[in-house]
């Protein structure tokens, strides 16, 4: 698949809508790590946000306000930040390709490699599936592939990072007003995660139907024409890094030392050192994922535990490596 056009330097005219957010934040580091310029990059807020100051690779920048003509000048468009935007801009912005985080249209869904030959030439819509659905697929890819998977239960704990500085914030004064007999600010929330565990349902933060989503788009990455996945997520009172305990149940039979083996050869499960990480303590700030406690569950199903370091910052990544394969930059 050849590159499409872009701008005279070979470098398209890129927006980030939502730069403010998580995904924001994180695709305006996926793009200076790939070399992208700042020059070509603009920053504009979510639909609610006012114009803000920040930065693009440590140089001082203007968050500006949406302006749908605007933005349709862009060849290519990152939608950080979920609601309506997604499809507002696809009505308008005819020529640009327009990567979606949040899921909000249904684009077509990235395939797990990022071959060219995997993405249609025309293609200029894609969703680009949440960070966890991305590290569910890879972890059962492999056993798919070797032994079949019937089925796949995923319980995921979220950092207070997942909703932002603010949800780090809140975390931080929740903590530190519970040790001083004060009361609790619940702002992101909606109540007390400190020392807490939460369904994503209950939260103030939450996202509707994102578990959903998430189940939808595991199915997608693996070419599966039905739901072998459910996945339920829990917000714990921890700042950084994913705990995913994962239970799945193999299409036909397997030996721990088979699934051992074959996860193994896909560098996904390593012999455990002294420095293996098994919490999300372990890979905080860091772009590593382990994998441990694999074990029969006495049903016919297994085990697996995974920490996640710097989930969002995956998921960004991988929407810049799509936008290089697609634009050829």
């Amino acid at each position: 698949m050849s590159p499409r056009s872009a701008s005279s330097n070979g470098t398209p005219r890129i927006a980030v809508v939502g730069a403010p957010t998580v995904d924001g934040v994180h695709v305006r580091a996926a793009l200076a790590q790939h070399g992208v310029p700042g020059a070509r990059v603009d920053l504009f807020g979510t639909t609610e946000g006012e114009v803000v100051l920040s930065d693009y690779a440590g140089e001082a920048r203007m968050v500006q306000e949406l302006d749908l003509e605007e933005l349709a000048s862009h060849e290519l468009i990152f939608v950080c930040e979920p609601g309506d935007i997604a499809s507002r801009l696809a009505d308008v912005a005819h020529a640009a390709v327009i990567l979606d985080l949040h899921g909000c249209v249904r684009f077509q869904v990235s395939p797990l490699g990022l071959a060219s030959h995997e993405i249609a030439p025309d293609a200029k819509r894609f969703a680009v599936p949440h960070p966890v659905a991305l590290v569910l697929a890879e972890v059962l890819h492999p056993l798919h592939r070797k032994f079949g998977l019937a089925e796949a239960t995923a319980v995921v704990i979220r950092p207070a990072a997942d909703f932002g500085q603010q949800g780090v914030d809140e975390l931080r004064d929740q903590t530190l007003c519970l040790l001083n007999f004060s009361k609790v600010p619940v702002t992101t929330f909606g109540r007390q995660l400190a020392f807490n565990i939460i369904p994503d349902a209950l939260l103030a933060a939450g996202q509707r139907g994102l578990e959903s989503r998430i189940n939808r788009e595991v199915a997608d990455l693996l070419a599966w024409s039905d739901s072998r996945v459910a996945v339920k997520l829990l917000a714990g009172p921890i700042f950084y890094g994913h705990g995913l305990q994962l239970r799945f149940r193999l299409a036909r039979d397997a030996s721990i030392g088979e699934i051992r083996s074959v996860l193994a050869d896909d560098g996904l499960l390593r012999a455990q050192t002294e420095d293996s990480p098994t919490t999300p303590l372990d890979v905080t700030g860091e772009m590593r994922m382990g994998l441990s406690g694999l074990a029969e569950d006495g049903t016919g199903a297994h085990w697996l535990w995974v920490v996640v370091g710097e989930i969002a910052a995956r998921g960004a990544r991988r929407a810049v490596r799509l936008a290089a394969t697609v634009l050829g930059f």
